[in-house]
């Protein structure tokens, strides 16, 4: 497993890094194509795939590891829900370029270690746009990784962004991305604070009073069980 992880992880930093450092924006397509599948010929030969991976997962923030991380997750709850293969592809693709428009926000920002203003926070919340704007110059246009990529900042309350989405306008792929996304930040080190266990981090997402009522709550005890 750990060799496996290894080249998983391999690809995709290269796949990143050939992306960060191009003023195109080009994705390498065949590429995003070959780890998603990768990740669901492992989900397909390994029942505990995702117990047998948290153990490898580095604790490190960087766009490349949090994309893969969120696309892992994202594909584990698709592969328990039954997605067919090319819902999970179209699942994988999307957790995997999600957050591909924080290339566009100002490093300084992102990296920044105290709480952001007002102001640095509406830039940040920007990065959803880009990434669909990013998408579209590599004619990505599929609804369902658009709609994924565009809202999974929004929440079950109505107090997400971009749109201010409310639990019926938001995708099933929009909502695990949600989910996914957040469990990913919380469970490594920022730049303002420490990461918190497995556990600490779905229990917060169940009970604080800042996120109860922001995730499909089926999908969230789902992710419960299998990690």
């Amino acid at each position: 497993m750990q060799k496996r992880l290894q080249i998983l992880y391999e690809v995709n930093s290269q796949l990143f890094d050939i992306f960060l450092a191009n003023k195109e924006n080009k994705i390498n397509l065949k590429c995003v194509e070959l780890i998603v599948e990768s990740i669901i010929y492992l989900l397909e030969h390994d029942k505990i795939f995702i117990k047998n991976t948290m153990p490898y997962m580095p604790n490190d923030y960087k766009l490349k590891n949090h994309s893969l991380h969120v696309a892992i997750y994202a594909l584990t709850l698709g592969y328990t829900l039954r997605f067919d293969k090319t819902e999970l592809i179209k699942l994988g693709s999307a957790a995997l370029l999600h957050d591909i428009g924080i290339k566009n926000i100002d490093k300084k920002i992102i990296n920044k270690e105290s709480e952001l203003t007002p102001q640095e926070t509406k830039i940040v919340q920007k990065h959803a746009q880009y990434s669909v704007d990013i998408l579209k110059q590599n004619k990505i246009y599929d609804p369902y990784i658009i709609n994924a990529v565009m809202h999974h900042h929004e929440r079950y309350d109505g107090k997400g962004y971009p749109n201010s989405l409310t639990e019926d306008d938001i995708s099933d792929f929009a909502s695990i991305l949600a989910i996914c996304d957040v469990f990913d930040a919380l469970t490594n080190n920022r730049p303002y604070r420490k990461h918190y266990s497995s556990f600490d981090a779905l229990k917060m997402m169940m009970r604080d009073a800042d996120m109860v009522n922001r995730f499909n709550q089926r999908y969230l005890h789902i992710a419960l069980k299998l990690l």
